[in-house]
């Protein structure tokens, strides 16, 4: 084995080792080149399994090797692509094993654009191309829900507007809230793990809607809620989830991917339960709309037995045309009688409902009343059906009769009625001479002719 060669010779001449001359360049490029800012393009990244980010900084005439390692990253907000201007702040030195030197990364920012803005809009794009923003994912919310489990800051503005709207609009309703930071390092994390708790407890708990809000910030403090953890605790909860976060203007990534978005805390608790008052006026509605489809067919019906009653052809059955009517005035009004009678029951149940809701426990009678209430809705749903499938069938079948009587229905399969000039049904050619002016009755319309030739 060769030995190192002196670092003074017999001769006085100074020699150095490789070694001890690239550790001297390194002291000097170290000591020289210190917390430097410098500005150049991304090149030939590499991104191994250890972490650490290797690339090339260039610019139109030169360029130099740079490495970030892994324990710097936890800085980095945005993703580096090749071709990306940046801004990084280090320090020179020297790579021994090959004996170049390059720069040492500490921090790196994008160069135009803010490292925020930028990391929101790569991860939207990721995101959007898995389709987690697609609007078939999206989950309606439910009618009337019984729980909400809700993720916040326990001393947040936000918590106190959810609860003080809901307590005003519903105040049965249950609350379950997640303690978590919403701002800060340790939030994203917390607000994950809030989300999925809650999906843990939903079956043992009757978690109907998910909300994860807070009050407005700034972009670094609603970061939390741009971040990737959220978004797939949020894209993969078996809990329709709610995104109330910031003001009206403010739109996170969590906003894209819940099933609903909500402008402010306050209008998600506007959003999320309806108020009794709603749920009254829905009942008036129905009924309305009950009232107005029996009216509808009623004046349906008479208008065509009105039309079919005026044809010359109809002096024979006229009879039994109105006495069938009036079979269905009769079953009309028979109809309407039995559900005003009914709708008035069910609004008197409702109203004593609501009035035991007011006075009973919450916890003991809440999801009593509210199966109880759609049961009744239901049941409404399906009188008006029934009433207007009877009523539809009733007359389908007088209808029918009509059609079989009706020569109009003799007409429409190609025959004809031909009158006299003295306006007499033809029955033999012998009625008329040739040359006499005849009118005939076809299905639609009608021909005015004069005999030419008779035939017996």
């Amino acid at each position: 084995m060769t030995s190192q060669p002196k670092a003074a010779s017999d001769t006085g001449r100074r020699v150095h080792s490789v070694t001890e001359l690239t550790q001297e360049i390194k002291l000097n490029l170290e000591r020289t080149f210190y917390n430097l800012w410098v500005a150049g393009e991304i090149s030939n990244l590499k991104l191994p399994s250890s972490g650490h980010y290797y690339f090339t900084l260039k610019d139109d005439q030169s360029q130099i090797s740079a490495v970030l390692f892994r324990g710097s990253t936890r800085h980095l907000r945005f993703r580096p692509e090749d071709g990306m201007a940046v801004l990084v702040w280090g320090h020179v030195t020297v790579y021994e094993p090959r004996g170049a030197y390059q720069i040492r990364v500490e921090r790196m920012e994008p160069r135009g654009k803010g490292s925020l803005q930028l990391a929101f809009e790569q991860l939207k794009e990721k995101l959007g191309k898995e389709g987690l923003f697609e609007t078939s994912r999206k989950r309606p919310l439910p009618l009337l829900p019984q729980r909400l489990g809700i993720v916040t800051s326990p001393s947040g503005a936000a918590l106190r507007d959810l609860c003080r709207i809901l307590l005003r609009r519903f105040p049965n309703i249950e609350v379950l809230v997640y303690p978590a930071q919403v701002q800060g390092d340790l939030a994203a994390a917390e607000i994950t793990k809030g989300i999925q708790v809650l999906n843990q407890l939903a079956k043992e708990a009757a978690i109907d809607v998910v909300i994860v809000a807070r009050g407005g910030g700034s972009l670094e403090d609603l970061w939390p809620f741009n971040e990737e953890s959220v978004a797939r605790a949020i894209a993969t909860s078996a809990i329709p989830v709610m995104s109330a976060v910031g003001h009206e203007v403010d739109f996170t990534i969590a906003d894209f991917v819940a099933d609903v978005r909500a402008p402010t805390p306050s209008a998600a608790a506007e959003m999320v339960v309806r108020s009794k008052d709603d749920f009254r006026e829905q009942v008036v509605a129905l009924e309305r709309r009950l009232a107005s489809s029996a009216s509808y067919r009623l004046r349906e019906l008479r208008s065509r037995v009105d039309r079919l009653s005026t044809h010359q052809a109809f002096g024979a059955v006229l009879h039994g045309i109105e006495t069938r009517a009036q079979r269905v005035d009769e079953s009309v009004h028979r109809a309407r009688f039995h559900m005003d009678r009914r709708l008035t029951r069910l609004r008197q149940q409702l109203q004593g409902l609501s009035a035991r809701l007011s006075e009973r426990r919450v916890d003991r009678r809440l999801g009593e009343a509210r199966t109880r209430l759609a049961r009744l809705s239901a049941r409404l749903e399906a009188a008006e059906r029934s009433r207007i499938h009877r009523g539809r069938r009733a007359f389908a079948e007088v209808t029918s009769k009509l059609d079989a009587l009706s020569p109009l229905g003799v007409l429409g399969r190609g025959y004809s009625l031909a009158w006299s000039p003295q306006g007499k049904l033809l029955r033999s050619s012998d009625e008329v001479a040739v040359g006499d002016a005849v009118r005939v009755d076809l299905a639609r319309g009608r021909l005015h002719c004069r005999v030419e030739k008779r035939d017996a």
